[in-house]
């Protein structure tokens, strides 16, 4: 009843749930046009579409060329390099001189057509995780969208990270495993789910083990996946400390040289 008042009664796979009341909800679109706009705002510049192709630091300054939308090379030279690049962060970081350690590993997820709100008290359906490890997969986590009534499901990867990126063809699909693991536990929970059609599939990746948010070495990443949710205050964090300013004790925790906070701490 805490969940939804179509949550299958029946089953006793679980003895016990954690709840929080602290969760919330953003629309990625909406985030990143806020950002965008914020940039521009303060004379930045946005380029779309465009691809960094060779990073190198001379005299002190950063020499960063790009390849943009115009097929077009440009190149810049500033003061300060940011590295957020995700899965390719570790090769532009070599360029530098720095090892990062991180590597890229495939996370999945389907969206539902859209559903009438399934949640408690004919809201839409909260954040429900599962925490058992099996099948390959640690957990199994997903949300109803307030704006659609579409559901998100996603898993977690539980095997070797390295292995799983040896066959780079298979990171552009989703796994058959995934969409066999999501369907059993979301059915699970609400069974009126197996009729429900996939709209879309996602296939990508999340750069793990650990967060590196370094101003001194101009790296911020490795965020497993947490990005959009932590990105933005990590970023101010990181604009404080290259500016002198007081930051948490945890953020010499999270140098390159550091021993970085893990995704196990979150859980």
């Amino acid at each position: 009843k805490e969940v939804s008042p179509y949550f299958n009664t029946s089953q006793d796979t679980y003895f016990a749930a954690q709840i929080s009341q602290h969760c919330w909800q953003a629309t990625p679109g909406r985030v990143i046009d806020f950002i965008r706009n914020k940039g521009k705002e303060q004379q930045g510049e946005v380029l779309e579409d465009t691809h960094l192709v060779e990073v190198h630091k001379n005299g002190g300054k950063y020499h960063v060329l790009l390849y943009t939308h115009d097929k077009q090379y440009i190149e810049y030279e500033c003061d300060h390099f940011v590295n957020a690049l995700g899965y390719s962060a570790e090769r532009f970081a070599r360029m530098l001189g720095l090892y990062t350690g991180l590597y890229p590993v495939k996370h999945q997820a389907l969206i539902t057509h859209r559903l009438p709100n399934l949640g408690k008290d004919g809201d839409i359906l909260d954040m429900l995780i599962d925490r058992r490890k099996r099948n390959d997969f640690s957990a199994v986590y997903g949300q109803q969208f307030a704006e659609t009534g579409q559901i998100i499901a996603c898993a977690s990867p539980a095997v070797d990270a390295k292995a799983e990126i040896s066959n780079f063809d298979e990171l552009k699909f989703n796994t058959r495993r995934f969409m066999e693991i999501i369907s059993e536990v979301f059915c699970d929970w609400i069974p009126s789910l197996a009729t429900v059609p996939v709209q879309a599939t996602w296939s990508g990746y999340y750069v793990e083990p650990r967060y590196i948010i370094d101003p001194d070495n101009g790296l911020f990443v490795g965020l497993q996946g947490h990005g959009f949710m932590l990105a933005q205050y990590l970023a101010k964090l990181y604009v404080d400390k290259a500016l002198g300013r007081t930051v948490p004790d945890y953020m010499e925790r999270l140098r390159l040289d550091g021993d970085g906070i893990s995704e196990k701490a979150f859980k």
